[in-house]
């Protein structure tokens, strides 16, 4: 009995002692942040910059659009005007055009308040992939009875350091990895000069491959440092969180001036597509 008497407080003490009471400060409409999200590549297209504002966390509402602001991206011998047509916070070149590897690019947005944010993002080279292929096989998982396709690549990793790669996946123009959590992106921190020799860089599940043939395309991005950063940390504090062990929550980094979340990258691409027989390999 005594022992029981000793138990009962520890278990109290235990649960008390994992409890902390914290008051925080929620976004509102009078306590949010501007929201940048844009990209500038080496592909000649239109390129895109999204302005929001940060929402109260219990709001079941899409986030806010910024409109009325003045946005340019530049680099030291030009500058491109972006314009949003369609009155819903994405801002567009106005015509279309192509970045250049190894120069950096200015992203600078004026609000109709009269702040003014800016990004700066350096466009790294990327290395052209050889080529991709494709092997159909079946899960590895215990008691799991279906099949993937998985996509591989061979490509020479540079020599230099500090190098980050992100890949796209779609799948019959369908873009699959349309999310950060469904995204593949990289360091060479452990592969730094290697040749990367058929590494599986997307897993397709069976059933996403409706046709008898369906066309795979792959990109390959390089990114900085500093958005594999941004990413991995946003992963961390969403998909990789809530585990016994976690660490305290933390605020994301980002490359924007004056108070705002988000990023503005600049990415050099080069893709690569490969057919899918649907339900076998392909010698």
């Amino acid at each position: 009995m005594k022992k029981l008497i000793l138990f009962i407080p520890l278990i109290y003490w235990l649960i008390s002692s994992c409890t902390e009471i914290m008051d925080m400060d929620l976004n509102d409409e009078n306590n949010n942040r501007l929201v940048v999200e844009g990209t500038i590549t080496d592909e000649l297209k239109l390129h895109k910059v999204k302005l929001s504002r940060t929402s109260d966390y219990f709001l079941n509402q899409p986030a806010k659009s910024e409109l009325g602001a003045i946005v340019t991206i530049s680099n030291e011998d030009t500058l491109f005007n972006l314009v949003d047509i369609d009155n819903d916070g994405v801002y567009h070149t106005d015509k279309e055009l192509a970045g250049t590897p190894g120069k950096s690019y200015l992203l600078n947005v004026i609000l109709a308040d009269g702040n003014v944010h800016t990004a700066e993002s350096f466009m790294k080279p990327v290395p052209p992939m050889d080529s991709i292929k494709y092997e159909y096989l079946k899960s590895d998982i215990p008691f799991d009875e279906s099949f993937y396709y998985s996509i591989n690549i061979f490509v020479q990793e540079p020599p230099s350091t500090g190098d980050c790669y992100q890949w796209e996946l779609f799948i019959d123009g369908v873009h699959d990895s349309d999310t950060l959590r469904n995204k593949n992106f990289v360091t060479d921190d452990f592969v730094n000069g290697v040749y990367i020799s058929n590494w599986p860089v997307y897993q397709i599940k069976e059933e996403k491959i409706e046709n008898d043939t369906s066309v795979i395309k792959l990109q390959m991005l390089s990114i900085s440092k500093e958005e594999y950063n941004f990413k991995l940390a946003i992963l961390f504090e969403t998909d990789f969180s809530g585990a016994g062990f976690s660490g305290p929550p933390a605020n994301i980094p980002s490359n924007v001036s004056n108070g705002a979340v988000g990023y503005f990258s600049a990415s050099a691409v080069t893709e690569d597509s490969l057919l899918i027989f649907k339900g076998r390999n392909v010698d």
